[in-house]
């Protein structure tokens, strides 16, 4: 061995060739040694040994600066990280291990290609956050008794912002079904529950976040449809407090973003129903399901099955109602539409049920029955100032001039709408300011005397109303 190479002794093997030397210039016993360095004598025998023939160098290991048999080639090193760099650059260790088995056909244990892409800072760290005390809730015993429902908005295609909505049983981690939406709104929360019920039949209860259930959010505007679908078909809702207690559903979504969007990059996945045929023939039944779900306690499922004759179609819609007015027409979404009821049966003052469907077409229904409705014109509802509450309750003791101050304002209001109408000659326009006036004293006004005599021309009401403009 050459001995004009240097040579890195710590302060601990300097306190072992002192003592082995002392060993060797026999000022210690050998028991003595083996105490002081706390080894066998045997191998202070060996290390002498080795000491008396290679000096300072007897120190080392014999396999030190040798390379092992079974080391991996630095070409092989270079290529697997040209690969993870620019490649594979958003996948984790176990996926990018995948993809070399798969697709580059490489062969290579997950310890040394994780050790490769920690040297190499290629390690996908996620961000934490001080964590807070949470108590433990088992999984429930059976499949079907409860599903965690939730959406999570990301650029699942490294762009545009989309809405993946999936629910999990909890207690097998099986995801019944998911699906890419452009929002989460009611109708395509809607849509997954109805995909779970036609192919695995009517869950107990449904986990989920507070968001929009009151429907009145943006989040998912009319939730409270969702509930009522539910309880029309025995479903409980449960509402979360916090993300971390529906935490099944909230771990999916970085499995799901720290896969899927490396994948569909991949395979060039751009737009929603390739990312949905993706999702639902490929990863699902391939990746989650095989590797992500747990048997169930017990064997029993607990899906109900759906009642025959129910038509789910027309449970997950929305619905609203509206008063069928003197002329038999209703006001929705901005526009007067024609009611035409079956027979010659009248349902003035009546409500008709409007539902719109998954597919955005709407049907008026009355008394459970479809009723037909047609637009009454294309303009839309003229835009209405809002009348001055000028009525009260108590009208004790209220003088004439009181009286002649409200009919003034009300006059305003009356003359400023019929302004705000022209040019929209479909639109009925009041114009007789002799029942203007009268409006202006009745009810509450009416025991109040008004002068006698003839009103006021209109012109003079018009020049009254820009001078008081």
């Amino acid at each position: 061995m050459a001995n004009d190479r240097g040579i890195y002794m710590s302060k601990n093997d300097q306190f072992s060739f002192g003592v082995i030397s002392d060993f060797i210039l026999s000022k210690v016993t050998r028991s003595e040694a083996a105490q002081l360095l706390q080894m066998s004598e045997r191998s202070i025998s060996r290390k002498a040994r080795n000491i008396e023939k290679n000096g300072l160098f007897g120190m080392q290991h014999g396999n030190k600066g040798k390379f092992p048999k079974n080391k991996t080639s630095e070409i092989l090193k270079a290529t697997v990280l040209k690969l993870a760099r620019e490649t594979y650059f958003d996948f984790n260790v176990s996926h990018l291990r995948e993809k070399l088995v798969t697709i580059e056909k490489i062969e290579i244990s997950y310890p040394v290609l994780y050790s490769w892409c920690r040297e190499a800072r290629l390690i996908k760290r996620a961000k934490r956050r001080t964590a807070k005390i949470r108590r433990l809730r088992a999984r429930l015993p059976c499949e079907g008794m409860m599903l965690q429902m939730d959406g999570s908005h990301h650029a699942w295609n490294g762009k545009d912002e989309w809405v993946l909505i999936a629910a999990i049983d909890d207690a097998t981690s099986k995801i019944p079904w998911a699906e890419f939406f452009t929002s989460e709104d009611t109708l395509n929360c809607m849509t997954v529950l109805q995909r779970i019920i036609e192919n695995y039949g009517i869950p107990h209860s449904i986990y989920t976040d507070k968001a929009g259930w009151f429907g009145g959010t943006t989040k998912r505007e009319g939730f409270n449809q969702f509930q009522n679908a539910c309880d029309e078909l025995g479903i409980r809702i449960i509402y979360a407090n916090s993300a971390q207690s529906k935490g099944r559903i909230e771990r999916t979504w970085h499995t799901f973003q720290d896969r899927i969007i490396p994948d569909m990059r991949i395979a060039d996945i751009k737009n929603i129903p390739a990312a949905n045929k993706f999702l639902q023939e490929d990863f699902m039944p391939n990746y989650w399901n095989k590797q992500n779900t747990v048997p169930a306690r017990e064997n029993e499922i607990k899906y109900k099955p759906l009642q025959h004759g129910v038509d789910l179609n027309e449970i997950f819609t929305m619905r609203e109602t509206r008063q069928v007015k003197g002329n038999h027409t209703i006001s929705w979404d901005n526009e007067i539409y024609n009611v035409k009821p079956s027979g010659n049966v009248s349902i003035k003052g009546r409500e008709v049920e409007l539902r719109t469907y998954q597919n955005m077409t709407t049907k008026a229904f009355f008394a459970g029955v479809e009723i037909e409705i047609s637009k009454a014109s294309e303009q839309p509802l003229a835009t209405k100032l809002n009348r001055p509450a000028l009525r009260v309750n108590n009208i004790a003791g209220i003088k004439r001039d009181d009286v002649k101050k409200i009919h003034e304002e009300n006059l305003k209001y009356e003359i400023l709408t019929s302004k705000m109408n022209q040019g929209n000659s479909k639109l009925p326009i009041k114009t007789n300011l002799k029942n203007t006036k009268e409006h202006a004293t009745c009810d509450a006004y009416s025991h109040v005397k008004r002068k006698r005599g003839r009103p006021r021309k209109a012109e003079n009401q018009n020049a009254n109303f820009q001078q008081a403009s």
